[in-house]
């Protein structure tokens, strides 16, 4: 039984692609910011999160200077920026269509176009880079990672050198992807469709230079075979946020459930936020069938979680939770890295899940119904055995510091497992960790 793919998708599985795994952002950043300066004709990035002073890796400068250097070159550079409403827009890693903003790309002579677009009180969440779109050679970039100074760390997560010590978001695992090939041409009319749309554009500050962008044009062809890879853009959209998608898009959710209930040998997730009833639902009863299951999130988890559980489907996925905690093959974990002054948790903002060595998913989505049914997120799946054993590979090496490539998926993952509940016990003792993985109780996270 192989992973199917979600009917409720509006793109089709397209064959013939090429999707590299980018795991931890100073990797993804260096790879983006090299193909953003070997552009020829347009560089646009869809923006969540962005901390304007963080540095790309290599010294290469802020997100703002990368963005000048490509417009120098006569380079189309195009920056959707999710509109804040609510407490977060008082938060240093957003930038509100307001003056203040106005003002800063004044100040710099910004000479490329940016537009706004809101979702009301939910995340525009989607975290896309589209390269020379339309071209031949057209590159996108899909996964989770923010522009914000910690995530700029490699795999070795060294103890950072700014912030205050372990600070929350200081030091983060993450996981993006790179991707050539017919499925771009998905990432490519997404974007289009969203900057066509963009709530704030006709309003004070909702667009700069103000008055001055202008819409784009339909994806008008499909880049050719890049590589053997069949992979799908799935995504989060609300229904009657734009009208090209009236009915809006929740297939990612859909993707999510079919692979749990599909998985024959193993099931490995890493999310910021693992609080979907119903994927856990289906989880449990993946429990029930003897397959092994390892969840990695952070230790450090976000506070506005806790303070969330009241509302009735936060707290039913709690229970949830606690259920799948029973099995003996079921593993919640998290990341740290012994320091002289104790351990510093390395924050996993991932989305990412690997299923049998088979299939994978790579993304913005929280495993949470907010991520299903508010914010915009997207999403990149892909069926290819070689591609998916090396992402699982890379990871498990990292994080539980051992070559799991001679073992084959379920062997890996019961030796991951083995060895995070080992480093619990080494934690007791306030002894070094092997790699970074430890195992967590799962009816005490995150509250």
């Amino acid at each position: 039984m192989g992973i199917p793919s979600p009917e409720s998708a509006f793109f089709p599985v397209r064959d013939n692609n090429a999707i590299s795994p980018l795991i931890d952002g100073g990797v993804a950043f260096d790879r983006i910011a090299s193909a953003i300066e070997a552009a020829t004709s347009s560089v646009w990035v869809c923006i969540a999160f962005l901390e304007p002073e963080a540095t790309f890796p290599n010294e290469r400068g802020t997100f703002f200077d990368i963005l000048d250097n490509a417009a120098d070159r006569g380079i189309d550079v195009r920056a959707l920026i999710w509109h804040p409403e609510g407490p977060s827009a008082e938060a240093k890693d957003t930038l509100c269509a307001d003056a203040a903003t106005a003002e800063m790309l004044s100040d710099r002579g910004t000479r490329w176009k940016l537009r706004w677009d809101a979702v009301g009180k939910n995340c525009q969440h989607q975290k896309v880079w589209i390269i020379d779109a339309g071209k031949p050679d057209e590159i996108a970039f899909v996964g989770g990672i923010n522009i914000t100074q910690g995530s700029m760390t490699d795999s070795s997560h060294e103890e950072p050198t700014f912030g205050e010590r372990n600070e929350r978001y200081s030091n983060i695992h993450d996981v993006h992807c790179e991707i050539q090939g017919p499925v771009t041409s998905d990432v490519h009319t997404n974007f289009v469709m969203r900057w066509n749309h963009a709530s704030e554009q006709n309003k004070p500050f909702g667009s700069w230079p103000e008055g001055g962008t202008d819409d784009l044009p339909e994806v008008a062809r499909i880049p050719g075979s890049r590589g053997s890879i069949r992979a799908q853009i799935t995504r989060s959209i609300l229904p009657g946020l734009y009208s090209d998608l009236p009915e809006g898009e929740n297939s990612v959710r859909q993707q999510y459930l079919e692979a749990f209930e599909a998985a024959q040998e193993y099931v490995y997730v890493e999310n910021q936020i693992f609080l979907s009833r119903a994927c856990l639902d289906v989880i449990h009863r993946t429990l029930e069938r003897g397959v092994p299951v390892l969840a990695l999130v952070p230790a450090d988890a976000m506070p506005e979680l806790a303070a969330a559980k009241a509302h009735p489907g936060i707290a039913a996925a709690y229970e949830a939770l606690a259920r799948c905690g029973e099995f003996p093959n079921f593993c919640l974990a998290a990341l740290a890295s012994l320091r002289t002054w104790g351990y510093e948790e390395i924050y996993v903002h991932s989305k990412t899940s690997i299923i049998d060595d088979e299939w994978a998913t790579i993304g913005s989505t929280n495993l949470v119904f907010s991520s299903f049914q508010g914010d915009t997120e997207m999403n990149v799946s892909f069926w290819h055995k070689q591609t998916a054993r090396s992402l699982r590979t890379r990871l498990f090496d990292e994080h539980g510091d051992f070559s799991s490539s001679e073992l084959d998926g379920r062997q890996a993952i019961e030796k991951l497992i083995e060895i995070a509940h080992k480093n619990t016990a080494k934690r007791g003792e306030r002894r070094s960790l092997q790699g970074f993985i430890y195992a967590i109780e799962p009816n005490s996270w995150a509250q």
